[in-house]
């Protein structure tokens, strides 16, 4: 959809710096984090991990997984962070992650200036039939984390398929 220019005065600076990836070494103030929550989401890979943790979106996707995360970002790029938190539960493994342990392990060494009050959430893929994911048997329980960005941007980081950064 494009903005009619007769009704807002939106100038080409103002559009760059909207689209410039967010810095995440510091926090989204309370009203810019609830802002964000509130406004549809915008899918932005600034900051995903291609090699350098073990949840590197380089390492060995099945076909459930490719085929599962594009039906979630589809539910969730139509979507608003709080919509999605009022679904989350039994039918959609949608859940904000601390930021500590495994997850703060992982983005330290993607982002080592990253803010520690970073806003992350994750959703779940699917969940193998043992409901118990492991790397040695390929049992596979996949999540995909992300954090907060402004004006309802978010930033794919991982792809934890056997659900070990925040089990």
């Amino acid at each position: 959809m494009k903005l009619d220019q007769n009704c807002i005065d939106i100038q080409q600076d103002d559009l760059a710096t909207i689209n410039r990836p967010d810095s995440l070494r510091q926090c989204l103030d309370i009203d810019d984090a609830k802002l964000s929550m509130d406004l549809p989401i915008v899918v932005k890979y600034d900051y995903i991990d291609l090699q350098k943790t073990d949840y590197n979106f380089m390492q060995e996707f099945h076909q459930k997984d490719t085929q599962e995360y594009f039906a979630k970002m589809k539910k969730i790029s139509s979507s608003t962070i709080n919509n999605l938190k009022s679904q989350a539960g039994k039918d959609f493994h949608f859940y904000r992650s601390g930021l500590n342990g495994n997850v703060r392990k992982a983005v330290k060494k993607i982002m080592p200036k990253a803010d520690d009050d970073l806003i992350v959430y994750h959703v779940g893929l699917y969940e193998c039939p043992s409901k118990q994911a492991c790397r040695q048997t390929d049992e596979r329980s996949p999540r995909v984390y992300f954090a907060l960005g402004n004006y309802g941007h978010i930033y794919i980081l991982f792809f934890d398929p056997y659900h070990e950064l925040n089990p």
